[in-house]
């Protein structure tokens, strides 16, 4: 081993370190034929060449050779893997040692400088002719760089002197034909390369997609047809060009599959449910669940299928038979058990069965759908009378400053239906010891404060959240309604009402504030407009309740009554109703 070779032995950890942060890029195609994959360019280092290698020049070690590849290490490890390649590239050159040609083209790649690995890898393959890594990695970097014409000889040379790799090569071919300039030029190559390999399907993929990029739409049909043929089961090719067609037009997506489907009867499963997906994302859900339904002779203890037939089943209202299949698809083995346990207890709970609902609940045990899970069944628990109960369960989960805001409201939403408002003003005032200042936890608590009578603390609550968010609609709105319950500060709630009706000028509940406030202001014609909207769209108690004042106070009383005595049937207890009928005494 020469005093060169020892150096970069030796400092070949360094640069394995220094390129350890980079993640490096696979070039795993699926191919329906055994043939190994090319690997990409930008993979992380391999050890240099063994000196056994004729093509390596025996050296003695010079100190400007010493001092560069130091420096290059270093300055890799430093996050300069640009200089490092350049230093390489340099010392490659002085050199002729095609290991140093290697290691600039490895950082340069590293580093996305194409010019410079492209003149390293060219110089590493004129170093050691005989090295295939060399010739691959120059063949891709070519693609990658748009130049296909220019890597021709390095194709025909790889294809004819490794004629095993051919649907290697021309998967790579397929994969890179975005990225070429000359699409006429990079589809008549392909075209002529490929009509060498007329039953090789990579060789029809790859005629297709350059075809693609070419506009040849009768060629890509031509190939699928071929494709359907030699490697019916083979999906690789039908994906790529569905991802392309869904980033267009989605419905020109579900068009290619189902065509490329019906010509390929054994087509995957995967293929199948892409179908599913496809037509559920554009809200066919009625042609997704017919869909659904024809493979289940084929697919019907899949728990993927399973789980998409229960979902579209779901979606569709019919309740028994989604569940029937949700529980299909978890004892089949699905992936993620707790997305469906969780399903599970919504389904229940639509089909108004609360225990059910929450033994699902209760079984879901990690996962992004654990803190939901526990947050409904502490809901049914509340509303089943074990507020209390409920409350306590979810204690522990609210002190998690992630789970804070969501738990402590749920929380308090649950006091308060149990008609313990205080009890729930001290759950958000623990939430805020947490979290000082959050908005939403603020707002929730303001509304309650409102409700026990402690108005200037709840307008001290929303006047906060403005500090930091003046323009939040909900905290203007409500700010603005306080105040026209007051009597007081009527223009400045006007104000704040109209404000947040510009954010959102269909908002019900601000088409009742505005209407309340000008009627706060004697004006009440021009109050009932708003009030007429926004019961239109929101026909509440509390919205009844203003509506019904107005129309009274405009001698309408018999419109009055109907509306009153409606509210009252859906919400006897509603306590601003109730305060309006013991005052007017309709």
């Amino acid at each position: 081993m020469n005093a060169l070779l020892r150096l970069v032995a030796v400092l070949t950890p360094l640069a394995l370190a220094a390129c350890a942060s980079h993640a490096p890029l696979q070039a795993a195609a699926s191919q329906p034929v055994a043939a190994a994959p090319i690997a990409e360019p930008d993979e992380e280092p391999k050890a240099l060449a063994d000196a056994d290698n004729p093509a390596i020049p025996k050296l003695q070690l010079q100190p400007e050779w010493l001092y560069g590849i130091m420096l290059a290490e270093i300055s890799a490890q430093r996050g300069g893997a640009a200089q490092a390649a350049e230093t390489y590239l340099s010392l490659a050159r002085t050199t002729k040692d095609p290991r140093l040609a290697r290691r600039a083209s490895e950082f340069a790649l590293f580093a996305g400088q194409i010019t410079t690995a492209s003149a390293a890898l060219s110089l590493w393959l004129a170093l050691d002719p005989a090295d295939e890594v060399a010739r691959e990695q120059f063949f891709i970097t070519l693609l990658r760089s748009g130049k296909l014409a220019e890597s021709r000889g390095l194709l025909e040379s790889m294809l004819a002197q490794q004629p095993k790799r051919a649907g290697a090569i021309f998967v790579q071919l397929a994969r890179l034909a975005a990225r070429q300039s000359d699409k006429a030029g990079a589809e008549k190559l392909v075209t002529e390369l490929a009509s060498r390999y007329p039953d090789l399907p990579e060789a029809r993929f790859a005629r297709l997609a350059v075809a693609a990029e070419a506009g040849d739409r009768a060629a890509v049909d031509a190939e699928f047809a071929r494709l359907a043929v030699i490697a019916p089961q083979w999906d690789l090719p039908v994906m790529w060009q569905l991802e392309r067609l869904r980033r267009q037009s989605p419905a020109a997506a579900i068009d290619f599959l189902k065509a490329e489907l019906a010509r390929r009867p054994q087509a995957s499963v995967e293929l199948c449910m892409n179908n599913i997906r496809l037509l559920a994302g554009e809200k066919r859900y009625a042609e997704a669940e017919s869909y659904a339904q024809t493979l289940m002779p084929r697919f019907g203890q899949h728990p993927g299928v399973l789980h998409l037939a229960g979902l579209l089943a779901f979606q569709n209202g019919k309740l028994e038979q989604a569940q029937q299949y949700l529980e299909g698809a978890l004892k089949a083995g699905f992936n993620d058990p707790n997305e469906l346990r969780y399903v599970l207890g919504q389904l229940a709970e639509e089909r108004k069965l609360p225990a059910q609902a929450q033994n699902w609940y209760a079984l879901v045990d990690a996962g992004d759908n654990l803190l939901p899970a526990r947050v409904r069944l502490a809901q049914l628990q509340s509303a089943a009378g074990l507020w209390q109960q409920a409350i306590d369960s979810l204690a522990p989960l609210a002190a998690d400053p992630q789970n804070t805001v969501r738990i402590s409201l749920a929380q308090a939403r649950m006091a308060k239906e149990a008609k313990q408002p205080e009890q729930a003003v001290t759950l958000l005032d623990t939430a805020l010891n947490i979290l000082p200042g959050q908005a939403d936890v603020l707002y929730e608590r303001a509304l309650l404060l409102e409700s026990l009578g402690r108005v200037a603390d709840a307008e001290q609550d929303l006047r906060t959240i403005l500090k930091g968010r003046p323009d939040d609609a909900q905290a203007l709105n409500a700010l603005g309604y306080i105040l026209a319950n007051q009597g007081h500060q009527l223009k400045e709630a006007q104000g704040y009402i109209e404000q947040a009706l510009k954010a959102e000028p269909d908002n019900a509940m601000m088409l009742d504030s505005l209407g309340w406030v000008l009627f706060r202001q004697g004006h009440a014609q021009q109050a009932l407009k708003h009030l007429q909207d926004s019961y239109a769209s929101l026909p509440d108690a509390e919205v009844a309740a203003h509506l019904g004042e107005v129309l009274w106070s405009l001698g309408r009383k018999d419109e009055a009554r109907a509306i009153w005595e409606k509210a009252r049937q859906g919400s006897p207890e509603h306590p601003i109703l109730t305060e309006t009928l013991n005052r007017l005494k309709p």
